[in-house]
Protein backbone atom coordinates (compact mmCIF):
# COMPACT_ATOMS: atom_id res chain seq x y z
CA UNK A 1 0.00 0.00 0.00
CA UNK A 2 2.88 2.28 0.82
CA UNK A 3 4.45 1.68 -2.58
CA UNK A 4 1.21 2.38 -4.42
CA UNK A 5 0.70 5.62 -2.48
CA UNK A 6 4.25 6.84 -3.31
CA UNK A 7 3.70 6.11 -7.02
CA UNK A 8 0.47 8.09 -7.04
CA UNK A 9 2.23 11.03 -5.35
CA UNK A 10 4.96 10.97 -8.03
CA UNK A 11 2.43 10.98 -10.88
CA UNK A 12 0.54 13.89 -9.30
CA UNK A 13 3.81 15.81 -8.94
CA UNK A 14 4.70 15.29 -12.60
CA UNK A 15 1.26 16.42 -13.70
CA UNK A 16 1.55 19.59 -11.70
CA UNK A 17 4.87 20.34 -13.43
CA UNK A 18 3.34 19.98 -16.94
CA UNK A 19 1.65 22.96 -18.56
CA UNK A 20 0.11 23.79 -21.94
CA UNK A 21 2.39 26.02 -24.15
CA UNK A 22 1.06 29.43 -24.97
CA UNK A 23 0.14 30.58 -28.55
CA UNK A 24 3.26 32.74 -28.86
CA UNK A 25 5.42 29.78 -27.89
CA UNK A 26 3.76 27.64 -30.60
CA UNK A 27 4.48 30.29 -33.24
CA UNK A 28 8.10 30.48 -32.21
CA UNK A 29 8.45 26.73 -32.42
CA UNK A 30 6.90 26.67 -35.91
CA UNK A 31 9.35 29.42 -37.03
CA UNK A 32 12.30 27.41 -35.84
CA UNK A 33 11.06 24.35 -37.77
CA UNK A 34 10.67 26.34 -41.01
CA UNK A 35 14.15 27.81 -40.63
CA UNK A 36 15.62 24.34 -40.30
CA UNK A 37 13.78 23.21 -43.47
CA UNK A 38 15.12 26.22 -45.43
CA UNK A 39 18.64 25.47 -44.25
CA UNK A 40 18.34 21.90 -45.46
CA UNK A 41 17.07 23.06 -48.87
CA UNK A 42 19.87 25.59 -49.15
CA UNK A 43 22.40 22.88 -48.53
CA UNK A 44 20.90 20.44 -51.05
CA UNK A 45 20.24 22.97 -53.95
CA UNK A 46 23.93 23.46 -54.90
CA UNK A 47 24.27 19.72 -55.04
CA UNK A 48 21.45 19.48 -57.61
CA UNK A 49 22.91 22.38 -59.66
CA UNK A 50 26.35 20.83 -59.64
CA UNK A 51 24.92 17.47 -60.68
CA UNK A 52 22.96 19.09 -63.56
CA UNK A 53 25.97 21.04 -64.82
CA UNK A 54 28.10 17.91 -64.71
CA UNK A 55 25.51 15.97 -66.69
CA UNK A 56 25.31 18.76 -69.34
CA UNK A 57 29.11 18.85 -69.63
CA UNK A 58 29.23 15.08 -70.13
CA UNK A 59 26.65 15.27 -72.94
CA UNK A 60 28.65 18.00 -74.75
CA UNK A 61 31.85 16.00 -74.43
CA UNK A 62 30.15 12.91 -75.81
CA UNK A 63 29.13 14.66 -79.03
CA UNK A 64 32.37 16.59 -79.56
CA UNK A 65 34.96 13.97 -78.67
CA UNK A 66 37.35 12.99 -81.48
CA UNK A 67 35.99 9.54 -82.23
CA UNK A 68 39.04 8.68 -84.26
CA UNK A 69 41.07 8.62 -81.02
CA UNK A 70 38.66 6.09 -79.62
CA UNK A 71 38.27 4.03 -82.77
CA UNK A 72 40.91 4.21 -85.51
CA UNK A 73 38.43 2.81 -88.04
CA UNK A 74 36.76 6.23 -88.36
CA UNK A 75 38.94 8.50 -90.53
CA UNK A 76 38.85 12.19 -89.80
CA UNK A 77 38.37 14.59 -92.70
CA UNK A 78 40.22 17.93 -92.55
CA UNK A 79 37.98 20.89 -91.95
CA UNK A 80 37.61 22.95 -95.11
CA UNK A 81 37.37 26.72 -94.72
CA UNK A 82 34.09 28.23 -95.80
CA UNK A 83 34.76 30.23 -98.94
CA UNK A 84 31.96 32.19 -100.51
CA UNK A 85 32.56 33.30 -104.06
CA UNK A 86 30.22 35.95 -105.37
CA UNK A 87 28.32 34.88 -108.43
CA UNK A 88 29.80 36.55 -111.52
CA UNK A 89 26.29 37.24 -112.70
CA UNK A 90 25.22 38.93 -109.47
CA UNK A 91 26.07 42.46 -110.56
CA UNK A 92 25.39 42.37 -114.28
CA UNK A 93 22.35 42.48 -116.48
CA UNK A 94 23.63 40.34 -119.35
CA UNK A 95 26.59 40.03 -121.69
CA UNK A 96 24.87 41.40 -124.78
CA UNK A 97 22.47 44.01 -123.39
CA UNK A 98 24.42 46.87 -124.98
CA UNK A 99 24.57 44.99 -128.27
CA UNK A 100 20.80 44.70 -128.35
CA UNK A 101 20.52 48.42 -127.59
CA UNK A 102 22.73 49.22 -130.57
CA UNK A 103 20.60 47.02 -132.80
CA UNK A 104 17.46 48.82 -131.66
CA UNK A 105 19.05 52.25 -132.15
CA UNK A 106 20.14 51.30 -135.66
CA UNK A 107 16.61 50.27 -136.59
CA UNK A 108 15.34 53.59 -135.32
CA UNK A 109 17.80 55.42 -137.56
CA UNK A 110 20.18 56.73 -134.92
CA UNK A 111 23.23 56.29 -137.15
CA UNK A 112 25.94 53.65 -137.51
CA UNK A 113 26.96 51.47 -134.58
CA UNK A 114 29.98 52.50 -132.55
CA UNK A 115 32.91 50.29 -131.67
CA UNK A 116 32.07 48.34 -128.53
CA UNK A 117 34.31 47.48 -125.61
CA UNK A 118 34.22 44.86 -122.88
CA UNK A 119 34.21 44.28 -119.14
CA UNK A 120 35.68 41.12 -117.65
CA UNK A 121 33.16 39.22 -115.53
CA UNK A 122 35.48 36.40 -114.53
CA UNK A 123 38.69 34.75 -115.63
CA UNK A 124 38.73 30.96 -115.94
CA UNK A 125 41.57 28.48 -116.54
CA UNK A 126 42.29 27.15 -120.03
CA UNK A 127 44.75 24.61 -121.37
CA UNK A 128 47.73 26.71 -122.49
CA UNK A 129 48.76 23.92 -124.86
CA UNK A 130 45.44 24.05 -126.71
CA UNK A 131 45.79 25.68 -130.14
CA UNK A 132 42.17 26.79 -130.10
CA UNK A 133 40.45 26.78 -133.49
CA UNK A 134 36.79 26.28 -132.62
CA UNK A 135 34.91 27.15 -129.43
CA UNK A 136 31.29 26.41 -128.54
CA UNK A 137 29.11 26.44 -125.42
CA UNK A 138 26.87 23.42 -124.90
CA UNK A 139 24.91 22.35 -121.82
CA UNK A 140 27.22 23.84 -119.23
CA UNK A 141 30.46 22.82 -120.97
CA UNK A 142 32.70 23.95 -123.79
CA UNK A 143 33.15 22.03 -127.01
CA UNK A 144 36.59 22.92 -128.35
CA UNK A 145 38.49 22.05 -131.52
CA UNK A 146 42.28 22.32 -131.50
CA UNK A 147 44.95 22.33 -134.17
CA UNK A 148 48.58 21.11 -134.31
CA UNK A 149 47.87 18.32 -131.80
CA UNK A 150 44.44 18.23 -133.39
CA UNK A 151 41.56 17.12 -131.23
CA UNK A 152 37.90 17.50 -130.35
CA UNK A 153 37.36 18.19 -126.67
CA UNK A 154 34.67 18.54 -124.04
CA UNK A 155 35.93 20.98 -121.40
CA UNK A 156 34.70 21.84 -117.91
CA UNK A 157 34.01 25.58 -117.80
CA UNK A 158 35.09 26.33 -114.23
CA UNK A 159 38.22 24.19 -113.98
CA UNK A 160 39.33 24.03 -117.62
CA UNK A 161 39.74 20.27 -117.27
CA UNK A 162 39.37 18.16 -120.40
CA UNK A 163 36.47 15.80 -119.68
CA UNK A 164 36.48 14.03 -123.01
CA UNK A 165 38.84 14.02 -125.99
CA UNK A 166 38.95 12.62 -129.50
CA UNK A 167 42.27 12.81 -131.34
CA UNK A 168 42.17 13.46 -135.07
CA UNK A 169 44.17 11.47 -137.59
CA UNK A 170 47.59 12.95 -138.35
CA UNK A 171 46.57 14.17 -141.80
CA UNK A 172 43.87 16.44 -140.31
CA UNK A 173 44.47 19.86 -138.77
CA UNK A 174 41.48 20.68 -136.57
CA UNK A 175 39.65 23.96 -137.21
CA UNK A 176 36.21 25.43 -136.41
CA UNK A 177 33.47 23.50 -134.63
CA UNK A 178 29.72 23.88 -134.08
CA UNK A 179 26.88 21.78 -132.69
CA UNK A 180 23.64 21.55 -134.65
CA UNK A 181 20.64 19.26 -134.13
CA UNK A 182 22.40 16.48 -132.24
CA UNK A 183 25.57 16.51 -134.35
CA UNK A 184 29.03 18.01 -134.02
CA UNK A 185 30.53 19.52 -137.16
CA UNK A 186 34.33 19.91 -137.11
CA UNK A 187 36.24 21.53 -139.95
CA UNK A 188 39.78 20.70 -141.02
CA UNK A 189 42.21 23.17 -142.52
CA UNK A 190 43.88 21.89 -145.67
CA UNK A 191 42.50 18.36 -145.90
CA UNK A 192 39.18 20.04 -146.85
CA UNK A 193 37.03 17.62 -144.88
CA UNK A 194 34.21 18.32 -142.42
CA UNK A 195 33.94 15.57 -139.82
CA UNK A 196 30.45 14.91 -138.45
CA UNK A 197 29.99 13.18 -135.09
CA UNK A 198 27.08 11.98 -133.01
CA UNK A 199 26.69 14.43 -130.13
CA UNK A 200 26.24 11.75 -127.47
CA UNK A 201 28.69 9.04 -128.52
CA UNK A 202 31.14 11.11 -130.62
CA UNK A 203 31.00 8.34 -133.18
CA UNK A 204 31.87 9.63 -136.64
CA UNK A 205 28.69 9.65 -138.72
CA UNK A 206 29.74 11.29 -141.96
CA UNK A 207 32.35 13.29 -143.85
CA UNK A 208 31.73 16.19 -146.17
CA UNK A 209 34.27 17.63 -148.55
CA UNK A 210 34.68 21.23 -149.73
CA UNK A 211 36.92 23.02 -152.21
CA UNK A 212 38.40 25.70 -149.95
CA UNK A 213 40.28 25.74 -146.71
CA UNK A 214 38.28 25.32 -143.52
CA UNK A 215 38.57 28.01 -140.85
CA UNK A 216 35.45 28.83 -138.79
CA UNK A 217 31.91 27.49 -138.58
CA UNK A 218 28.63 28.32 -136.81
CA UNK A 219 24.91 28.11 -137.63
CA UNK A 220 21.82 30.32 -137.70
CA UNK A 221 19.43 27.54 -136.59
CA UNK A 222 18.77 26.69 -140.23
CA UNK A 223 22.07 26.65 -142.11
CA UNK A 224 25.72 26.13 -141.34
CA UNK A 225 27.83 29.25 -141.84
CA UNK A 226 31.48 28.73 -142.76
CA UNK A 227 34.57 30.88 -143.25
CA UNK A 228 37.58 29.90 -145.33
CA UNK A 229 40.10 32.63 -144.55
CA UNK A 230 38.84 34.93 -147.26
CA UNK A 231 36.31 37.77 -146.98
CA UNK A 232 33.36 35.44 -147.63
CA UNK A 233 30.80 33.69 -145.47
CA UNK A 234 29.36 30.55 -147.04
CA UNK A 235 25.95 29.17 -146.04
CA UNK A 236 25.58 25.38 -146.34
CA UNK A 237 22.84 22.80 -146.02
CA UNK A 238 23.56 20.84 -142.81
CA UNK A 239 22.31 17.59 -144.37
CA UNK A 240 24.30 17.70 -147.60
CA UNK A 241 26.86 20.46 -146.96
CA UNK A 242 25.89 21.95 -150.30
CA UNK A 243 26.28 25.72 -150.66
CA UNK A 244 22.97 27.55 -150.50
CA UNK A 245 24.32 31.10 -150.70
CA UNK A 246 27.29 33.26 -149.75
CA UNK A 247 28.02 36.88 -148.85
CA UNK A 248 31.10 39.06 -149.14
CA UNK A 249 32.04 40.77 -145.89
CA UNK A 250 32.76 44.48 -146.33
CA UNK A 251 33.22 47.33 -143.88
CA UNK A 252 31.15 50.39 -144.87
CA UNK A 253 33.04 52.50 -142.32
CA UNK A 254 36.21 51.98 -144.38
CA UNK A 255 34.98 52.53 -147.92
CA UNK A 256 33.44 49.06 -148.13
CA UNK A 257 36.84 47.39 -148.10
CA UNK A 258 36.91 43.62 -147.84
CA UNK A 259 37.38 42.17 -144.38
CA UNK A 260 39.69 39.24 -144.98
CA UNK A 261 41.00 36.42 -142.79
CA UNK A 262 37.66 35.74 -141.11
CA UNK A 263 38.30 33.00 -138.60
CA UNK A 264 36.28 31.51 -135.70
CA UNK A 265 32.55 32.32 -135.82
CA UNK A 266 29.59 32.59 -133.44
CA UNK A 267 25.96 33.49 -134.13
CA UNK A 268 24.55 35.95 -131.56
CA UNK A 269 21.28 37.89 -131.76
CA UNK A 270 20.99 37.58 -135.52
CA UNK A 271 24.58 38.64 -136.15
CA UNK A 272 27.69 36.66 -137.04
CA UNK A 273 30.53 37.46 -134.65
CA UNK A 274 33.84 36.73 -136.37
CA UNK A 275 37.40 36.65 -135.14
CA UNK A 276 39.80 38.17 -137.65
CA UNK A 277 43.17 36.45 -137.68
CA UNK A 278 45.86 38.48 -135.89
CA UNK A 279 43.44 41.24 -134.89
CA UNK A 280 42.27 41.78 -131.30
CA UNK A 281 38.78 42.66 -132.50
CA UNK A 282 35.59 40.85 -133.35
CA UNK A 283 33.62 41.86 -136.42
CA UNK A 284 29.84 42.08 -136.13
CA UNK A 285 28.48 40.98 -139.49
CA UNK A 286 24.98 41.18 -140.94
CA UNK A 287 24.43 37.65 -142.32
CA UNK A 288 21.94 38.93 -144.91
CA UNK A 289 24.19 41.52 -146.54
CA UNK A 290 27.69 40.71 -145.34
CA UNK A 291 28.17 44.29 -144.15
CA UNK A 292 30.11 44.92 -140.96
CA UNK A 293 27.72 46.49 -138.46
CA UNK A 294 30.45 47.36 -136.01
CA UNK A 295 33.43 46.05 -134.08
CA UNK A 296 34.06 44.71 -130.58
CA UNK A 297 37.50 45.87 -129.49
CA UNK A 298 39.22 43.40 -127.16
CA UNK A 299 42.61 45.08 -127.02
CA UNK A 300 44.33 44.55 -123.69
CA UNK A 301 42.30 41.48 -122.81
CA UNK A 302 45.38 39.25 -122.94
CA UNK A 303 48.34 41.64 -123.02
CA UNK A 304 51.06 39.21 -121.90
CA UNK A 305 51.93 37.05 -124.88
CA UNK A 306 53.93 33.87 -124.44
CA UNK A 307 57.47 33.95 -125.84
CA UNK A 308 57.26 30.27 -126.70
CA UNK A 309 54.15 30.85 -128.84
CA UNK A 310 56.19 32.81 -131.42
CA UNK A 311 53.39 35.27 -131.92
CA UNK A 312 50.76 32.59 -132.60
CA UNK A 313 48.80 33.10 -129.35
CA UNK A 314 46.17 35.28 -130.99
CA UNK A 315 42.54 35.89 -130.12
CA UNK A 316 40.46 33.03 -131.53
CA UNK A 317 37.41 31.62 -129.80
CA UNK A 318 33.88 32.87 -129.11
CA UNK A 319 31.26 30.93 -127.15
CA UNK A 320 27.75 32.14 -126.28
CA UNK A 321 25.12 30.88 -123.83
CA UNK A 322 21.83 32.20 -125.20
CA UNK A 323 19.73 30.98 -122.27
CA UNK A 324 21.66 32.96 -119.65
CA UNK A 325 23.16 35.61 -121.94
CA UNK A 326 26.79 34.78 -121.18
CA UNK A 327 29.73 35.33 -123.53
CA UNK A 328 33.25 33.88 -123.37
CA UNK A 329 36.35 34.50 -125.46
CA UNK A 330 39.77 32.86 -125.57
CA UNK A 331 42.72 32.42 -127.89
CA UNK A 332 45.31 30.01 -129.20
CA UNK A 333 47.60 28.80 -126.43
CA UNK A 334 45.93 31.15 -123.95
CA UNK A 335 46.01 30.05 -120.30
CA UNK A 336 42.66 31.74 -119.68
CA UNK A 337 39.08 31.93 -120.86
CA UNK A 338 37.40 35.26 -120.20
CA UNK A 339 33.71 35.68 -119.52
CA UNK A 340 32.98 39.20 -120.69
CA UNK A 341 30.17 41.72 -120.88
CA UNK A 342 29.99 43.98 -123.91
CA UNK A 343 30.06 47.71 -123.19
CA UNK A 344 28.86 50.62 -125.29
CA UNK A 345 32.25 52.30 -125.50
CA UNK A 346 35.56 50.93 -126.73
CA UNK A 347 38.91 51.23 -124.93
CA UNK A 348 40.59 54.65 -125.41
CA UNK A 349 43.27 53.23 -127.71
CA UNK A 350 40.74 51.52 -130.00
CA UNK A 351 40.66 52.26 -133.71
CA UNK A 352 37.62 51.02 -135.54
CA UNK A 353 38.17 48.16 -137.94
CA UNK A 354 41.89 48.21 -138.63
CA UNK A 355 43.16 46.02 -141.45
CA UNK A 356 44.52 42.67 -140.20
CA UNK A 357 48.14 41.68 -140.60
CA UNK A 358 48.72 39.49 -143.71
CA UNK A 359 49.46 35.87 -143.10
CA UNK A 360 53.11 34.78 -143.26
CA UNK A 361 54.40 31.45 -144.50
CA UNK A 362 55.74 30.42 -141.09
CA UNK A 363 52.31 30.34 -139.41
CA UNK A 364 51.22 26.78 -138.50
CA UNK A 365 47.50 27.43 -139.11
CA UNK A 366 44.75 30.01 -138.81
Amino acid sequence: TLVVRERQEMEEASLTQRRVPTESENRATAGRVKAKIKMKKAKTTPLFLYAGASLFFCIICFFTVDLSELDGSIPQQPIQPLVRKASPAANRSGATVELVKLQKARKEGDGPDKTMGYKIIQTLPHDSNAFSQGFEFLAGKFIESTGIKSSLREVDIQSGSVLKIHLLAQEHFGEGVTVFKGKIYQLTWRSKVCLVYDLETWEELNRFSYDTQGWGITHDHSHLIMSDGSHKLVFRDPKTFEITRQVQVKDPAHNNQDVRLLNELEYVHGEVLANVWFVDKIARIDPKTGLVLGWIDLQGLHPYRSATARGEDVLNGIAYDADRDRLWVTGKLWPSVFEIELTASAPPQAASGSEPTPRGPSHPGP
